[in-house]
């Protein structure tokens, strides 16, 4: 069970751990096939630079759509792990292969193939720079699949394959330029096709070494490896790809491909690097050889065995022909001083081996040894020996002129190295230079102590040479001497004071690069401040106003006087739009001035001082407005009331209510009964038209009357009466401002009535009628005594008002009154008149009153309006 869970994907089982990366075999949920996941280890995943290529990796070859390309589905990132799903090829990698063994027919398709991927990925832009045994896959179909493309980068990028002082890559498998950090280019992955042929066509690298370096410098150095004798028809094609030069080496996979197809059909005189030599080898029975089994492992031997033969047969026969010399020669052995010397010259000239000096001749023994061992000797024994002295010989010179080269090699190293001592600045190339000459030297002698001294002197100056370049600000330079020094001596001492000084350096720049890059924010934001200031994006907004430029300013920087003085003029502009819009009597945008002044300015007197302005201007606009809106509603109710008023049919509804009210009044069925009296019919036409005024009046004629019927009633003593008439005042007008003085003039009421009059005809003996007491309310007043106060005489007068003030819509007579007046004066005057008198007073005073309902209709012209249909409103 794995550790790990990815959202997604149902992991199996571990198809390879590695030491960046671990492989699952995984099920894509929602898909249902089985996919490699990829997954970063999370301690490389801490590294974001590791992060970075992992990613890469995917977005590069998700861009790559080719059949020999892994296929990529999803790349992500969950809970610290980086995983990538990609292609799941259940076949064993290339290396596997080459270590079961492989044909070499085959060897050369993978290659072909493998450079048809490489020359696509290339004509895209993108470098591998990782081709390996390792990262060949295969499918189930046998083809080729190239995967891991975690460090490959863009063909025009500027970027060097070192990394602080590393590597990138396989050592085994990278170029001479990869190892000395120079450009690549797409022939970089071309020479490492090369290593990978030469892997399968021996099963071992050609170059390999205890760390990177030793395995750079012989990249660098070494010539390219020869194959054995078996094998030499490919080497045409090896010393093409591992060229040392760039430019020897085939310009693209493609031309790759198409070299080895025209090998593969037996046109191998294409091929403009195969030596003319190389061809007419080849050309024989070598190449049909190579092809004519399927095992081209076993055809190679036969290959071998005939070369053998073919040799044999050049030399085989000159052994014999020098033995028949000698055995022509044996009866003269006692001459062989003179013979053995030819015979030996004779051997060397046949064979074509290097005779040695005659300094090395073998001492003569005595010639008493000499006859006696040479009596024993067959002539077979002769050859025998002299076949083996001959040999001994040739090693001796082989190794005395191995010897010499070496010396020689040496001392023109020495000489190189001492032309460019004296030489005071070197550049990198040189003290490269200088430094691999003394490298090779102790190479080739490991004990020569100039070369000893002169490896730590250059390894010193080149130190020198580092520290200057970062004194004067030069980190290109720097990094080009302390490469030098890392492929030559990667655990020297002076290393680790060059590398703490770099650290300083990078601080240093670090802190420089972010002045400089502070210094120029701010100046971007000052100018975008401004720019908002300008077009009124004071705090508004929000990311875009100059309040926030400002800000992000002073958060660079708390001292910048600009953008403090920025901030200041913020908060008075919104000052002045405050002051602004409360002199124009606008209280909403003065608020919202006000509001954004108080975010960012908190408080200030100024503040306060507006704050209060504000509530002033409030309060005024808002009576204003209240009073506005009055005015409008009355308006438009106003309008709506006279659309309705012009339908004839509403003006003769109203006339006709009003005529029903007024006929209701004028017969005293003031309220009741309930559905046919003034008051009722005044309210309906109200329901219609809310503003009638004839209505409205008639309504107060109806209130004044209850009023006046009350107060005859309280003016006649007639408790039971008044209580009546006052609780319908109650009842209909809830709100007049007569009922508390009523109800106390009703309390006040003696208990018992006035005894009654002898004479039946008498008017207060009657039972009268409300009818008849409105009549009558005048000529009672009367009746009342001289000794009343002066509230009581005022209340008496203003009930005798409000008596009368329902029929003001029907004038009274004048001279009726007039006679009313004079009838109580005489009352007053002439207290002593009989009680006759008075009764007959009493009795003239409701005729007159008669008169008042004709005296009225002659006046209702001008009192009433006419019965025309119209509203007299």
């Amino acid at each position: 069970m794995s550790a790990i869970s990815i959202p997604g994907y149902k992991i199996i089982k571990t198809l390879g751990v590695g030491g960046q990366a671990t492989v699952y075999l995984a099920i894509q949920e929602g898909f249902e096939r089985e996919i490699a996941l990829k997954v970063m280890s999370p301690a490389l995943a801490a590294d974001p630079s590791f992060g970075e290529r992992f990613i890469r990796e995917a977005k590069i070859v998700a861009k790559l759509r080719h059949p020999g390309i892994v296929t990529v589905f999803d790349v992500g990132e969950h809970d610290g792990f980086y995983y990538l799903a990609m292609e799941y090829l259940p076949e064993t990698d290339l290396r596997s292969r080459i270590t079961q063994g492989i044909k070499a027919k085959e060897a050369l398709v993978v290659i072909q193939k493998v450079a048809k991927a490489l020359h696509y990925a290339h004509d895209k832009g993108y470098i591998h720079r990782d081709v390996k045994s390792e990262n060949i896959l295969f499918r189930d179909d046998g083809e080729p699949v190239l995967t891991d493309f975690g460090i490959a980068k863009a063909s025009n990028s500027s970027t060097q394959m070192t990394q602080q002082g590393k590597l990138i890559g396989t050592p085994q498998y990278m170029s001479p330029e990869q190892c000395r950090g120079r450009k690549l280019d797409g022939r970089s992955d071309i020479y490492s096709l090369g290593i990978i042929l030469y892997e399968m066509l021996t099963q071992k690298v050609p170059f390999d070494g205890e760390d990177s370096v030793a395995v750079c410098l012989q990249h660098v150095t070494k010539p390219i490896p020869r194959l054995s004798a078996r094998q030499k028809h490919y080497q045409w094609l090896l010393d093409r790809l591992l060229a040392k030069k760039a430019e020897d080496r085939f310009d693209d996979g493609e031309k790759l491909a198409s070299e080895i197809d025209r090998f593969l059909s037996g046109d191998i005189t294409q091929s403009q690097h195969t030596s003319s030599a190389e061809m007419r080898a080849s050309r024989d029975d070598d190449h049909t050889a190579i092809f004519d089994h399927d095992d081209d492992i076993v055809a190679d031997e036969r290959i071998y065995s005939n070369q053998n033969r073919r040799e044999s047969k050049k030399t085989s026969r000159w052994p014999w022909v020098i033995g028949v010399l000698v055995i022509a020669s044996a009866a003269a052995y006692y001459q062989k001083a003179l013979w053995l010397p030819k015979a030996t010259e004779l051997y060397f000239q046949v064979t074509g081996q290097t005779q040695p000096s005659s300094t090395q001749k073998p001492s003569t023994p005595s010639s008493a040894e000499t006859t006696q061992a040479d009596s024993n000797k067959t002539s077979k024994d002769v050859v025998a020996e002299t076949q083996t002295n001959q040999s001994n010989d040739q090693q001796n010179a082989i190794s005395d002129a191995e010897e010499e080269a070496k010396q020689k090699q040496i001392a023109q190293l020495l000489i190189e190295a001492d032309t460019l001592e004296p030489l005071t600045d070197l550049d990198p190339a040189q003290i490269r230079n200088l430094l691999q000459n003394y490298v090779r030297v102790l190479v080739l002698d490991e004990t020569n102590q100039k070369a000893i001294a002169g490896k730590q002197n250059a390894i010193e100056r080149a130190a020198n040479y580092a520290k200057d370049a970062l004194n004067n600000n030069d980190e290109a330079s720097y990094q080009q001497y302390v490469s030098v020094i890392e492929a030559t001596a990667p655990e020297h001492a002076v290393l680790a004071p060059l590398q703490k000084q770099y650290a300083q350096f990078k601080q240093q720049q670090e802190n420089q690069v972010a002045v400089s890059e502070k210094a120029a924010r701010i100046d971007s934001l000052l100018k975008q401040a401004e720019q908002a200031m300008q077009e009124n994006r004071l705090t508004t907004p929000e990311q875009t106003s100059a309040y926030h430029y400002f800000n992000a300013v002073l958060a660079l920087d708390s001292q910048n006087e600009m953008a403090l003085q920025g901030l200041n003029n913020i908060e008075q502009k919104y000052t002045k739009l405050a002051q602004q819009a409360l002199l124009n009597k606008n209280p909403e945008l003065a608020l919202s001035n006000i509001n954004k002044l108080e975010s960012i300015s908190g408080k200030s007197e100024q503040l306060t001082e507006l704050k209060d302005q504000y509530k002033l201007i409030k309060k005024q606009v808002d009576e204003a407005r209240k009073i506005a809106a009055v005015e409008q509603k009355k308006k438009q109710q106003e309008a709506e009331r006279q659309k309705m008023l012009a339908d004839p049919l509403v003006q003769l509804k109203l006339n006709s209510k009003l005529n029903s009210a007024r006929s209701a009044y004028a017969e005293n069925r003031l309220v009741e009964p309930e559905s046919d009296n003034a008051l009722s019919k005044y309210k309906e036409v109200l329901a219609i038209d809310p503003d009638n005024q004839r209505a409205k009046e008639g309504i107060t004629l109806v209130n004044d009357k209850l009023s006046g019927l009350v107060k005859s009633a309280i003016q006649n003593n007639d408790k039971l009466a008044a209580n009546s008439w006052l609780s319908k005042l109650k009842q209909y007008f809830p709100d007049s401002d007569n009922i508390p003085l009523f109800t106390q003039q009703i309390s006040e009421l003696d208990i018992e009535l006035q005894p009654e009059q002898s004479n039946s005809d008498t008017p207060s003996s009657k039972s009268l009628s409300p009818a008849e007491t409105a009549t009558q309310t005048d000529s009672m007043t009367a009746d009342n005594n001289d000794d009343k106060t002066a509230q009581e005489t005022g209340n008496t007068e203003q009930g005798q008002a409000v008596l009368q003030k329902p029929e003001q819509s029907e004038p009274v007579n004048n001279d009726a009154n007039k006679q009313d007046s004079e009838n109580t004066n005489s009352k007053k005057t002439d207290s002593k008149k009989s009680e006759p008198e008075k009764t007959e007073l009493k009795k003239t005073d409701p005729e007159q009153k008669a008169q008042k309902p004709k005296q009225a209709k002659d006046d209702d012209s001008e009192q009433k309006p006419e019965d025309d249909g119209t509203d007299q409103n």
